[in-house]
């Protein structure tokens, strides 16, 4: 049997996580207490002292002591470099996996369950859909002008208006927007009939294909429809109905994607203004820079003067001025004290 170094956990050598510096070894009841033993830091010392409020999860609930400053940092960006990424669904929080998709139940593209300061957001699915726009929309605005000419008076009794040259042209334009352009919106679809949870991609892949079909089987097999879907002699095509409505349902997407994208880029901003580390005052009055998630409700921090606040808290010891401007929009600091 080991001691979790950081929670204090008794834990079964032989089934517990463990991590070798040095001569020594170490072993840790979960990969939270083993994160948090690779990201220690380093000694430093400060004038107004806090008390840390709010919710930090497994430090609250089990208590730990810290490290010394010597574990190498090496370790520590070797093992936050491995860490993956949770991704979740904004409606349906209860799905998450460890990789960028799709939710399986309303198709909506997954998000980061979490941001962490200075990390590039994926900007692939933005710029995907935004090459994929641009393709449908060059293709499509030629076949809807062509699909729509027989309406203008003056041009709906000119021979190739309604003959085989325009009928094939929309074809040759219309099936890359679909069976290229859409694609995504087949594969979602697809999905979401094998999952049962049936969504607006399930309505859009049924009636993106039912149109494309139709028209296509028009195209190559007009002797299989009833005399009555003969209008001037031909089967009517829609073709363009379905390059049309590929083409605003990835207006859609794209919309939304650049949206979600602004909204991450304004987490991340929030993030960034505070600290990356706090100085933890111990139980025996020695300082020690912990990195922000291992600080614990009801810990002692001290700030310095020019320091930023770590995080919220309750001022025990000093007093000086905060700038509170990025909460209240105050320019003025605020003076703080016991």
């Amino acid at each position: 049997m080991a001691k979790d170094p950081i929670c204090g956990m008794t834990v079964d050598e032989t089934r517990a996580l463990r991590t070798d510096l040095g001569d020594n070894s170490f072993y840790f009841c979960s990969e939270r207490c083993r994160e948090k033993f690779l990201a220690a830091p380093g000694e430093t010392g400060s004038p107004v002292t806090a008390r840390a409020h709010g919710d930090h999860d497994h430090a609250q609930h089990h208590g730990r002591e810290i490290l010394p400053a010597n574990t190498p940092k090496s370790a520590a960006a070797a093992h936050r470099a491995a860490e993956k990424i949770i991704y979740t669904c904004p409606m349906h929080p209860e799905v998450e996996q460890d990789h960028p998709g799709n939710c399986p139940k309303c198709g909506m593209s997954l998000e980061p369950k979490t941001f962490s300061p200075g990390t590039a957001e994926d900007d692939s699915e933005l710029f995907d859909m935004t090459r994929r726009l641009w393709v449908g929309g060059i293709l499509t605005l030629p076949l809807f002008l062509l699909a729509m000419v027989h309406l203008v008076p003056a041009w709906s009794h000119i021979e190739w208006v309604a003959g085989a040259v325009s009928r094939w042209t929309q074809f040759v334009l219309a099936t890359p927007v679909v069976l290229w352009v859409g694609w995504p919106f087949f594969q979602r679809g697809r999905r979401s009939v094998i999952n049962r949870h049936l969504t607006m991609f399930s309505l859009i892949a049924l009636g993106v294909g039912s149109a494309y079909l139709f028209s296509a089987a028009a195209m190559f097999f007009p002797w299989l429809f009833p005399p009555s879907f003969n209008h001037g002699g031909q089967v009517d095509l829609y073709f363009e109905a379905a390059a049309v409505i590929v083409v605003l349902v990835v207006l859609g997407q794209v919309l939304e994607l650049r949206a979600r994208r602004r909204t991450g880029s304004a987490i991340r901003a929030l993030l960034n203004l505070a600290p990356p580390t706090a100085r933890l005052i111990r139980n025996d009055g020695d300082e020690i820079e912990v990195s922000l998630d291992m600080v614990a409700v009801g810990d002692r921090l001290r700030v310095r003067p020019g320091d930023k606040v770590p995080v919220d808290g309750e001022v025990v010891q000093g007093r000086s001025s905060v700038d509170e401007s990025m909460i209240t929009g105050e320019p003025i600091p605020l003076e703080k004290e016991i």
